[in-house]
Protein backbone atom coordinates (compact mmCIF):
# COMPACT_ATOMS: atom_id res chain seq x y z
CA UNK A 1 0.00 0.00 0.00
CA UNK A 2 2.80 2.23 0.40
CA UNK A 3 3.84 2.05 -2.70
CA UNK A 4 0.87 3.74 -4.15
CA UNK A 5 1.18 6.77 -1.70
CA UNK A 6 4.90 7.40 -2.62
CA UNK A 7 5.36 10.66 -3.96
CA UNK A 8 2.14 12.31 -3.78
CA UNK A 9 2.13 15.57 -1.19
CA UNK A 10 -0.99 15.50 0.54
CA UNK A 11 -3.14 18.88 0.27
CA UNK A 12 -2.38 21.47 3.21
CA UNK A 13 -5.29 22.66 5.18
CA UNK A 14 -4.92 26.25 5.23
CA UNK A 15 -4.07 27.35 8.63
CA UNK A 16 -6.64 30.06 9.13
CA UNK A 17 -9.40 31.62 11.17
CA UNK A 18 -12.11 33.26 10.22
CA UNK A 19 -14.69 35.99 11.43
CA UNK A 20 -17.72 37.79 10.08
CA UNK A 21 -19.97 40.65 10.83
CA UNK A 22 -22.78 42.48 8.91
CA UNK A 23 -22.34 45.94 8.84
CA UNK A 24 -19.82 48.86 9.09
CA UNK A 25 -19.09 49.40 12.57
CA UNK A 26 -16.00 47.30 14.04
CA UNK A 27 -12.69 45.66 13.91
CA UNK A 28 -13.78 43.19 11.43
CA UNK A 29 -15.11 45.64 8.85
CA UNK A 30 -12.12 47.56 9.33
CA UNK A 31 -9.58 44.82 8.15
CA UNK A 32 -12.15 43.82 4.97
CA UNK A 33 -11.33 47.44 3.98
CA UNK A 34 -7.87 47.02 4.42
CA UNK A 35 -7.52 44.17 2.43
CA UNK A 36 -9.54 45.43 0.13
CA UNK A 37 -8.12 48.64 -0.30
CA UNK A 38 -4.60 46.64 -0.93
CA UNK A 39 -5.78 44.52 -3.35
CA UNK A 40 -8.59 46.16 -5.27
CA UNK A 41 -7.66 49.87 -4.88
CA UNK A 42 -3.58 49.99 -5.07
CA UNK A 43 -2.90 46.62 -6.66
CA UNK A 44 -5.69 47.02 -9.58
CA UNK A 45 -6.24 50.71 -9.38
CA UNK A 46 -10.43 50.60 -8.76
CA UNK A 47 -10.84 54.06 -6.86
CA UNK A 48 -12.40 54.00 -3.53
CA UNK A 49 -15.43 55.71 -4.79
CA UNK A 50 -16.58 52.55 -7.04
CA UNK A 51 -14.76 49.82 -4.57
CA UNK A 52 -16.74 51.23 -1.61
CA UNK A 53 -20.06 51.81 -2.72
CA UNK A 54 -22.30 52.17 -0.47
CA UNK A 55 -23.78 48.74 0.45
CA UNK A 56 -21.45 47.71 2.89
CA UNK A 57 -23.66 49.16 5.84
CA UNK A 58 -26.08 46.09 4.46
CA UNK A 59 -23.62 42.93 3.85
CA UNK A 60 -22.02 40.34 6.14
CA UNK A 61 -18.06 40.65 5.73
CA UNK A 62 -15.64 37.93 6.16
CA UNK A 63 -12.19 38.18 7.36
CA UNK A 64 -9.57 35.59 7.11
CA UNK A 65 -6.55 36.15 9.86
CA UNK A 66 -3.45 34.18 9.37
CA UNK A 67 -1.60 34.77 12.99
CA UNK A 68 -3.69 37.71 13.90
CA UNK A 69 -3.17 39.45 10.15
CA UNK A 70 -6.38 39.58 8.13
CA UNK A 71 -5.16 37.81 4.93
CA UNK A 72 -8.72 37.31 2.70
CA UNK A 73 -11.99 38.89 2.65
CA UNK A 74 -15.28 38.43 0.99
CA UNK A 75 -18.88 40.66 1.13
CA UNK A 76 -21.79 38.78 1.15
CA UNK A 77 -25.50 39.91 0.62
CA UNK A 78 -28.73 38.19 -0.06
CA UNK A 79 -29.98 38.66 -3.39
CA UNK A 80 -33.32 36.73 -1.97
CA UNK A 81 -34.55 34.27 0.23
CA UNK A 82 -32.93 31.46 -2.04
CA UNK A 83 -29.65 33.50 -3.36
CA UNK A 84 -26.41 35.06 -1.93
CA UNK A 85 -23.97 37.05 -3.64
CA UNK A 86 -20.89 36.94 -3.09
CA UNK A 87 -18.30 40.19 -4.01
CA UNK A 88 -15.40 41.64 -3.47
CA UNK A 89 -13.05 38.45 -2.85
CA UNK A 90 -9.34 39.70 -1.98
CA UNK A 91 -6.20 37.88 -0.63
CA UNK A 92 -3.14 40.23 0.26
CA UNK A 93 -0.67 39.70 -2.30
CA UNK A 94 1.84 37.60 0.25
CA UNK A 95 -0.25 35.50 1.48
CA UNK A 96 -1.81 34.40 -1.97
CA UNK A 97 -1.71 30.87 -3.54
CA UNK A 98 -2.07 29.01 0.40
CA UNK A 99 -5.35 28.42 0.19
CA UNK A 100 -6.68 31.08 1.79
CA UNK A 101 -9.54 32.10 -0.43
CA UNK A 102 -10.37 28.39 -1.15
CA UNK A 103 -11.11 28.20 2.16
CA UNK A 104 -12.82 31.50 2.90
CA UNK A 105 -15.10 30.28 -0.14
CA UNK A 106 -15.77 26.58 1.65
CA UNK A 107 -16.64 28.63 4.78
CA UNK A 108 -19.21 31.10 2.63
CA UNK A 109 -20.74 28.23 1.31
CA UNK A 110 -20.74 26.19 4.41
CA UNK A 111 -22.73 28.90 6.09
CA UNK A 112 -25.19 29.27 2.95
CA UNK A 113 -26.27 25.78 3.22
CA UNK A 114 -26.63 26.31 7.06
CA UNK A 115 -28.28 29.16 6.62
CA UNK A 116 -30.70 27.42 4.16
CA UNK A 117 -29.68 29.52 0.37
CA UNK A 118 -29.99 27.47 -2.68
CA UNK A 119 -27.36 28.92 -4.49
CA UNK A 120 -24.19 31.77 -4.30
CA UNK A 121 -24.24 34.21 -7.09
CA UNK A 122 -21.07 36.26 -8.14
CA UNK A 123 -19.10 38.35 -10.97
CA UNK A 124 -15.90 37.20 -11.06
CA UNK A 125 -12.89 39.22 -12.84
CA UNK A 126 -12.35 37.07 -15.94
CA UNK A 127 -8.77 35.78 -14.54
CA UNK A 128 -10.79 34.51 -11.41
CA UNK A 129 -13.11 32.45 -13.60
CA UNK A 130 -11.06 29.30 -13.55
CA UNK A 131 -10.77 29.66 -9.45
CA UNK A 132 -14.48 29.53 -9.18
CA UNK A 133 -15.32 26.93 -11.62
CA UNK A 134 -12.79 24.77 -9.28
CA UNK A 135 -15.57 25.21 -6.48
CA UNK A 136 -18.69 24.08 -9.23
CA UNK A 137 -19.67 27.40 -10.27
CA UNK A 138 -20.87 27.96 -13.51
CA UNK A 139 -20.59 31.05 -16.18
CA UNK A 140 -23.79 32.50 -17.38
CA UNK A 141 -24.25 34.96 -20.00
CA UNK A 142 -21.85 37.35 -21.62
CA UNK A 143 -19.03 38.83 -20.75
CA UNK A 144 -19.32 42.35 -19.38
CA UNK A 145 -16.57 45.34 -17.87
CA UNK A 146 -16.84 46.95 -14.80
CA UNK A 147 -14.17 49.07 -13.35
CA UNK A 148 -12.55 48.77 -16.86
CA UNK A 149 -12.06 45.16 -16.06
CA UNK A 150 -13.79 42.46 -17.70
CA UNK A 151 -15.83 40.24 -15.65
CA UNK A 152 -18.40 37.02 -15.80
CA UNK A 153 -21.48 35.78 -14.09
CA UNK A 154 -21.07 32.88 -12.21
CA UNK A 155 -23.75 30.99 -10.17
CA UNK A 156 -23.31 27.85 -7.92
CA UNK A 157 -26.40 25.42 -7.08
CA UNK A 158 -26.41 24.24 -3.25
CA UNK A 159 -27.33 21.15 -2.36
CA UNK A 160 -27.80 19.17 0.71
CA UNK A 161 -24.74 16.26 -0.27
CA UNK A 162 -22.32 19.29 -1.42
Amino acid sequence: MALFGFGKRKKQQAAIDFEKQTGEEGKIYDDAKAVRNAVFVDEQGISQDLEFDGHDDQATHYVGYENDAPVVTARVTKLDKDILQIQRVATIDWARNKGYARALMDQITEDAKADGYRSLYLEAQETAVSFYAKQSFEVFGQPFLEANIWHRKMERELYPED
